[in-house]
């Protein structure tokens, strides 16, 4: 089984090795060698990238027999078993990988010492890292709290000390978490802070994660999830967040204090604004619908005379049932109305002293623009669509009604 060369040096960026197995994974060609400084995606870690030789490393597995798998490129040339090979590390991703790792570690502790919250799972991917906790009721407050805590163990920093024990060592270990593996159990410590049993890389100090900064959280069921980002990627999201809020401020003419009461009043007044313009056009709806009953034939039918209101209207889908309801508020009425955007609306009603069946009425207007199309709804109000968007079809459908 391969040496791996990342536990004893994390910052360890190149190596020689020898080829033992030429094979795939995935019809991808892979390979494995005698010892390796490509750490492989575990515990919640991404696999590290790089070069043997001139050949790209693009995905590292371990094997269910603890083999690393190195799988390269789909056009990297053959190897031949017993061969040299020099490798060497993309060290900006692991090194982003060893500082939201390291980090992770410190704020998991942190959780507990400030908040008494365990750490359920841990992800870490290309953009972000989170936390589940063992809690529904997180609050920003505690969540600051943790936050001001892992950055004071920054502040001091701790080193991470790595050795190994046995099972029978480990009750004299507090760890913050069980082990999942039994025999020589490798343990991460932050020095007398926390104790982790883990085969990650990590930096040599807390002081090389640099930042740990919480962006959001999330309440899952019985959990909440916290996001978090750490050291290079904690300062590239400030300066993005800094650079929006920078921008917004020149935008009002304010400084960035008075930039959240400014949006606060802006929100205010759009919301009354909003209020105002919704009492304008419901009176301006009313005077329509007032015109279009009063310029309505009456038309004979068997129950007596009704006032249809056939329109196809220029508004939003959502505005028709609003439009239908204030027609059949007038007596003997009975509205069909219809708009075209990416597809067509239709919605048809009847005042509550008119005997027709709004469902059929709808139902017949459909079969006339698509005999697939659908629509429900009940006798006294129905609504229904089709695909298409063709303005001269919906309205010869609506001026063939009949009542």
């Amino acid at each position: 089984m391969a040496t791996r060369l990342y536990r004893p040096d994390s910052f360890l960026r190149t190596f020689s090795a020898t080829v033992l197995e030429c094979t795939s994974h995935n019809e991808r060609p892979a390979i494995i060698l005698d010892q390796t400084a490509f750490y492989p995606t575990a515990g919640g870690q991404p696999h590290d990238t790089g070069v043997l030789n001139d050949m790209a490393v693009v995905e590292v597995l371990e094997r269910k027999d603890g083999e690393i798998l190195h799988i390269l490129h789909p056009q990297a040339p053959n190897l031949d078993v017993g061969a040299v090979v020099t490798g060497q590390i993309n060290w900006a991703r692991r090194f982003d990988h060893m500082q939201q790792h390291s980090g992770q570690h410190v704020l998991s502790q942190a959780f507990v010492v400030a908040a008494n919250l365990d750490t359920l799972a841990v992800h870490i991917s290309a953009d972000d890292c989170t936390l589940d906790l063992s809690t529904a009721k997180l609050t920003p407050e505690m969540a600051a709290a943790a936050e001001a805590e892992a950055n004071r163990v920054i502040y001091d920093d701790l080193a991470f000390v790595i050795y190994e024990v046995s099972d029978a060592d480990l009750p004299t270990i507090p760890l913050r978490r069980p082990p999942k593996v039994t025999g020589q159990i490798r343990i991460v410590e932050v020095k007398g802070y926390d104790w982790s049993a883990c085969g990650g890389t990590h930096v040599n100090s807390t002081g090389q994660i640099g930042l740990i900064k919480i962006t959001t959280i999330e309440k899952r069921g019985n959990e909440t999830r916290v996001t978090f980002r750490c050291g290079g990627r904690a300062m590239r999201h400030y300066n993005l967040v800094n650079g929006i809020v920078n921008r917004a401020a020149n935008d009002f003419k304010v400084a960035m204090t008075d930039l959240e009461a400014t949006i606060t009043k802006l929100r205010e007044d759009a919301r009354s604004q909003y209020k105002q313009l919704n009492e304008v056009q419901e009176k301006l709806l009313g005077y329509q619908v007032a015109e279009w009953v009063a310029r309505a034939v009456p038309q004979a039918t068997a129950n007596g005379e009704v006032k249809l209101i056939c329109r196809l209207i220029d508004r939003d889908p959502a505005q028709l049932r609003t439009m239908a309801k204030a027609i059949i508020a007038y007596p003997s009425t009975v509205a069909a109305l219809a708009c075209v955007t990416d597809k067509t609306s239709l919605c048809f009603a009847r005042a509550a002293d008119v005997n027709l069946d709004a469902r059929l009425l709808l139902k017949n207007a459909l079969e006339s623009l698509d005999p697939i199309a659908r629509g429900g709804g009940s006798a006294d109000f129905a609504q229904g669509g089709c695909v298409g968007n063709d303005a001269k079809r919906v309205q010869t459908a609506l001026e063939r009604i009949k009542l």
